[in-house]
């Protein structure tokens, strides 16, 4: 299944405000077990351990794709402070390149996320780990600008904001991608 792929060859970081109170040692075998094939396994237990349905999960399959909702919400937060300073800036001329080089990145992102998660139920699981992984490796070969070029020194905080969750996400895909493909 593409899911054990995904969580097998992801090395998990821990996010700001995720990191969980548990010990290693207080993780059920459902997480220890697939962070333990991960690159990071200490991270990978705290990061799952301190999410309820995580704690939950009988198969690696949720834990992957709760692995993939904290890329979204990465996503979700740069989608909505772009959106705002974007919404700030109209009329008043063109915007900033980072800001528009990142606003189409968080949104080519945030698109391709909110699909795996809006495909219905009865799908086929593989077939939906498939596509985003088409998705992933295409971004993978040619990173976008707002990873590579931004934040510039003219980048007001907001923009430099936009481009750290930017950044935040990417790291996250980036280590899911070379562990798949190298």
């Amino acid at each position: 299944m593409a899911a054990v792929g995904l969580l097998v060859l992801v090395g998990l970081q821990v996010m700001g405000g995720w990191v969980a109170a548990q010990e290693a040692g207080d993780a059920p075998a459902s997480i220890v077990g697939p962070c333990s094939r991960t690159g990071d396994k200490k991270a990978c237990v705290e990061l799952l351990s301190g999410i309820p349905e995580a704690r939950k999960a009988t198969t690696v399959g949720p834990l992957a794709e709760l692995y993939l909702r904290a890329i979204a919400n990465q996503t979700t937060e740069a989608k909505a402070m772009a959106t705002k300073l974007l919404a700030t800036m109209k009329g008043k001329g063109v915007p900033p390149v980072c800001l528009q080089q990142c606003t189409a990145s968080v949104d080519t992102l945030s698109n391709a996320l909110a699909a795996f998660f809006s495909a219905s139920a009865s799908a086929d699981v593989n077939k939906k780990y498939r596509d985003l992984d088409g998705l992933l490796v295409g971004f993978l070969k040619q990173p976008p600008i707002c990873m590579s070029a931004c934040p510039i020194r003219s980048c007001d905080m907001e923009e430099v904001s936009i481009a750290d969750k930017f950044h935040q996400a990417w790291k996250m895909l980036a280590k899911v991608l070379v562990r798949c493909t190298g």
